[in-house]
C-alpha cells in the first residue's frame, strides 16, 4: 500500500524526526479520531457537508453568548490532522483550544475532520484513490465548510473570519483567492513560501545536521539533495515524482501518491495570494523562534506582501510550531508527543485580535 499524505513541510514532525534511521511508512488507513480532553467553551454541535462527493464531519462551536454576525472557520495543518488539531500519536488540540478563544468572544466557529482523519476519513475511497486528491480538493472542501458556516450562522463576507494554522494558512489564502474572502485572515505558523520550496529547505537543514553528527554519511547526503532537486524539478514541470530517487524522499512523502497533492500546492505562491487580499482585511500573522518547522526569517517576505493590509504580526520566543507553550525549554520533535498548555504569547495576541471582532 501506498503512503499517504503525511510529508513534513508545515507538518507536526520536523524532519529531524526522520534522519539517521528509516522512515515508517506512512500507509493511506484513515486517521481516527483522537479526541480531546479539552473542556470546550460553549457548546459542540456535530454537523456534516458535502464536497466532491465525500461526506465531512466537523463541529459547530456555538459561545453561550454568541455575537451577531461574525463566526470563523478553522482551518487544520498538514496530514490526518482532525477536528481538534490532532493526528494519531500527537496532542496538539491547537484547533479546539483556538475555538475556545473566539468563543470566549462570543464568536461561533467551525472546525472539522480533514480529508483521512477522525469521521470524516477516507469517504470510502480506496487507498489506492489517494493519489488522485489534490490541494484543489482540500480548498474545494474548505469552500464547501464556509458555505455550512454561512447557512448555520448567517455570517456574511464582512463577518466571516478564516483561521488556518500551518497548511491550513496556505489553504486559507487559497480560499480567499477562490472568492470567498474573509474580513479577518489568521495566519498561524503559516507555510509562508512555495510547498517545495519549503520542503527543499527543511530537509537539506537536516541532511547537514545528519552528516555533522555522522548519523549519515557525506556521500549519501549528497544523493539525496541530487535526488530532491531532480524531484523539485520533475513535480514543477510534469506533475510526477521520478521513480529512482532515494528512498528516504519517498518515505518522507515525495512519492507518486503525493505528487498531485504537492504539484497543485506548490503552484500556489502565498506571498502572490497574500498581496491578493483587500486593503479592508485584518490579519493575524504570526511566528516563533522555537518553531522547527518555519523560521520567522522565513515569514518575513509574507509580512511584507500583507503591507497594505490591518495586520497584526507577533514574533513569539517560546510557541513550539503547534502553539504550545515551551518555556525556556529548548523545542525538540518530542513537543508533539507532550500534552503542553496552550502558548501565553499565543493566547494573548488571539485573544487582542478576536477582541476585535467579537465582544
Amino acid at each position: 500500500m501506498r503512503n499517504t499524505k503525511r510529508w513534513l513541510v508545515c507538518a507536526f514532525v520536523p524532519v529531524a524526526a526522520s534522519l539517521g534511521a528509516a522512515a515508517v511508512p506512512v500507509t493511506a488507513t484513515a486517521a481516527p479520531d483522537t479526541g480531546s480532553l479539552i473542556a470546550p467553551i460553549g457548546v459542540d454541535t456535530e454537523v456534516t457537508f458535502e464536497s466532491d462527493g465525500l461526506t465531512f464531519f466537523g463541529s459547530l462551536r456555538t459561545p453561550q453568548h454568541p455575537v451577531t454576525g461574525t463566526a470563523a472557520l478553522l482551518l487544520p495543518g498538514s496530514g490526518p490532522t482532525d477536528r481538534n488539531g490532532n493526528q494519531p500519536g500527537i496532542s496538539a488540540d491547537t484547533l479546539i483550544r483556538i475555538a475556545n478563544i473566539l468563543a470566549d468572544h462570543g464568536i461561533p466557529s467551525l472546525r472539522f475532520d480533514k480529508f483521512g482523519s477522525g469521521a470524516t476519513g477516507l469517504g470510502g475511497l480506496a487507498p489506492e484513490a489517494v493519489a488522485g486528491y489534490g490541494f484543489a480538493d482540500q480548498v474545494d472542501h474548505a469552500v464547501a465548510a464556509a458555505a455550512l458556516l454561512r447557512d448555520r450562522t448567517g455570517v456574511g463576507p464582512d463577518g466571516l473570519l478564516v483561521l488556518g494554522h500551518s497548511e491550513g494558512a496556505l489553504t486559507a489564502l487559497a480560499l480567499a483567492d477562490r472568492g470567498v474572502t474573509p474580513t479577518g485572515i489568521g495566519l498561524l505558523q503559516p507555510l509562508p513560501m512555495r510547498y517545495l520550496d519549503l520542503l527543499r529547505a527543511q530537509i537539506s537543514v537536516q541532511l547537514d545536521g545528519a552528516t555533522a553528527s555522522g548519523q549519515m554519511p557525506p556521500g549519501e547526503a549528497d544523493t539525496v539533495r541530487a535526488d530532491l532537486e531532480r524531484t523539485v524539478e520533475s513535480l514543477r514541470a510534469t506533475g510526477t515524482v521520478p521513480s529512482d530517487v532515494h528512498p528516504m524522499l519517498a518515505q518522507l512523502g515525495l512519492n507518486a501518491a503525493n505528487a498531485k497533492f504537492l504539484s497543485e500546492a506548490d503552484a500556489l505562491d502565498p506571498s502572490l495570494l497574500a498581496a491578493g487580499l483587500p486593503e479592508s482585511t485584518s490579519v493575524l500573522l504570526t511566528c516563533s523562534d522555537k518553531d522547527l518547522n518555519v523560521s520567522c526569517a522565513q515569514v518575513g517576505p509574507l509580512r511584507d506582501a500583507l503591507a497594505h493590509t490591518s495586520v497584526d504580526f507577533h514574533r513569539f520566543g517560546t510557541a513550539s510550531h503547534l502553539l504550545k507553550e515551551l518555556g525556556p525549554v529548548p523545542p525538540s520533535t518530542l513537543d508533539t508527543l507532550v500534552p503542553l498548555p496552550m502558548s501565553t504569547e499565543f493566547s494573548a495576541a488571539l485573544t487582542e485580535w478576536a477582541g476585535g471582532h467579537g465582544r
